[in-house]
Order: structure tokens, then C-alpha cells, then sequence
């Protein structure tokens, strides 16, 4: 997936419309790492199953803070922007410090996903991100780690 800087900026300002009641406090981009692909059910190759380099080319992720409720908010294939609560998503903060903070996503039945979004020891605004994916639901079961950089990070704007 390619985003040019009109469609970034042309979703920037729909989202700010679509979504003028909330604050956007960490944004996240260019997800890369490592995912295992369980061999079952539509993996039906089993040389296709196993540890594969992953990434989510242009990928973006924000975390929203909307009447105190936190959200996370995606772009995802389709180029459309997705909320993680609009999904059904719960999404809670699970600790909270000076420079790290980590939050739990929890889709009804399919997925985990856990976001640690921190500063590294030369100051860069870091995130990793797991993804889990298993149960009747799924279609394939996969976990994945992911890294990447953030250009920002509101850590005292993260409800406890």
C-alpha cells in the first residue's frame, strides 16, 4: 500500500473533520518484523507456514483520546481509516511512565494487539507493536512483532 502526501494530508483533514471531538496523542508509521503463520486452516500449504519477514508498507496507526475513552485508529488496505472501538475493539491503558507507555487492544473473538510506544536511549520516539490473531473467527492464526518510529507521543495525555 503507497500513500502519496495528497491522500496523507487529504486523510489528516477528514479525520480531523470526522473525528473533531478527540485528540490525537501518538502517531506511528512503517510497521516492520517478524510473523509465524500456524499451519492450519487456510494455510493449507505447509511450506507456507512458519516465520516470515512482515511489514505494513505505509502504514499508519494513531492512538485518539475521545471523551477520555482511548482508541486506535488505522489506515488500513483499502486506504479507509479504521477505528479500533468502531470495530468493537476494547482498548485500555496498561501502564504508563515518563517515557513508556503501553496499551492493550482487544477485538471481540479474532484479535490482541499490544502497542509499547517509548523513547529509546538517544531519544527517538520509538513503538512495538504484537499481533495476535487466533480463534473460530480467524481465518489463518499468526502472531507478529512489529517496530517502528512515531513522530510524536503525548505519554501525560494517556488515561490511567
Amino acid at each position: 500500500m503507497k500513500i502519496n502526501l495528497c491522500t496523507f494530508i487529504f486523510v489528516l483533514m477528514l479525520s480531523s473533520m470526522a473525528f473533531a471531538n478527540e485528540e490525537i496523542i501518538a502517531h506511528g508509521e512503517n510497521p516492520k518484523g517478524k510473523s509465524y503463520f500456524a499451519y492450519e486452516k487456510l494455510m493449507s500449504n505447509k511450506k507456507d507456514a512458519g516465520w516470515r519477514d512482515s511489514n505494513i508498507t505505509n502504514g499508519i496507526f494513531e492512538v485518539v483520546v475521545t471523551d477520555g475513552k482511548l482508541d486506535v485508529r488505522f489506515i488500513d488496505v483499502s486506504k479507509s481509516i479504521k477505528s479500533a472501538r468502531s470495530q468493537g475493539a476494547e482498548v485500555v491503558t496498561l501502564n504508563k511512565s515518563k517515557n513508556e507507555v503501553t496499551i492493550f487492544v482487544m477485538y471481540p473473538a479474532e484479535t490482541i494487539e499490544v502497542y509499547t510506544l517509548y523513547v529509546d536511549n538517544e531519544g527517538q520516539q520509538k513503538f512495538i507493536m504484537t499481533v495476535t490473531k487466533s480463534g473460530d473467527n480467524a481465518l489463518i492464526t499468526q502472531s507478529s512483532i512489529y517496530t517502528g518510529s512515531c513522530s510524536f507521543i503525548y505519554f501525560d495525555k494517556f488515561p490511567e
